[in-house]
């Protein structure tokens, strides 16, 4: 009974991980048609849409750099819950924004929280699957990313020809789907491996500073 407690406590916390590749997926794939959809009210202008879709990029980029450090200095647990806390502002700004200086803010935050979350959730994922089903833990990450691309369509699908609203529509989902996420993880705990690896790390920094005290004989 605990093995099966225990291993529905770890899906659950794969899952939980893995919902950061559905909301990047979606936040990436939704941009572009929601920037399209608002183009027409907020006079977004060739140079505009490129410009943003830039910096999504950019940002994006940019904290995948430094999301996997994070975690490894500060736990998975907690920069996950920083991230994604980020990404509810963030599409929060988009959703309900009313002109180009609120989509260049609510891009630059949901981009760097989108960057930063993925490597930490991917690695939450695997280090809570236990040695034989990492596999199956990163793989799930793979199949919510295509959700997220799959579910954004099929909004686009009904909401395309709606405009401004449509694009809102596209970022509202995304705002629901964060919170709730969101609320979730919060139960989560800290990945026991990057537990140990901490202990571990303070342990030999503890050891080296007590040598380097020793005096001399």
């Amino acid at each position: 009974m605990s093995t099966k407690t225990s291993g529905a406590k770890a899906w659950r916390t794969i899952a939980l991980a893995g919902m950061a590749s559905y909301l990047d997926a979606a936040a990436i794939v939704g941009t572009s048609i929601a920037l399209v959809l608002f183009a027409p009210t907020m006079g977004i202008s060739e140079w505009d849409f490129g410009a943003l879709s830039a910096l999504l990029t950019l940002s994006f980029a940019t904290a995948a750099l430094i999301g996997g450090r994070l975690g490894d200095r500060f736990g998975r647990r907690r920069v996950f819950t920083a991230t994604l806390v980020v990404f509810v502002i963030g599409v929060g700004i988009l959703t309900f924004s009313s002109g180009l200086v609120m989509l260049y803010i609510g891009i630059f935050l949901t981009g760097i929280a989108v960057g930063a979350d993925l490597p930490v959730s991917l690695a939450m994922a695997n280090e809570a699957a236990s040695e034989n089903q990492k596999g199956k833990a990163v793989g799930l990450s793979g199949v919510l990313w295509l959700l997220g691309i799959a579910a954004v369509i099929t909004i686009s699908v009904f909401v395309g020809g709606m405009g401004e609203l449509g694009g809102r529509i596209i970022y509202g989902h995304l705002l629901i789907v964060a919170i709730v996420v969101l609320i979730l993880r919060a139960r989560v705990y800290e990945s026991a491996e990057w537990k140990t690896a901490r202990t571990e790390a303070i342990a030999i920094a503890a050891g080296s500073s007590s040598e380097t005290k020793i005096p001399k004989s």
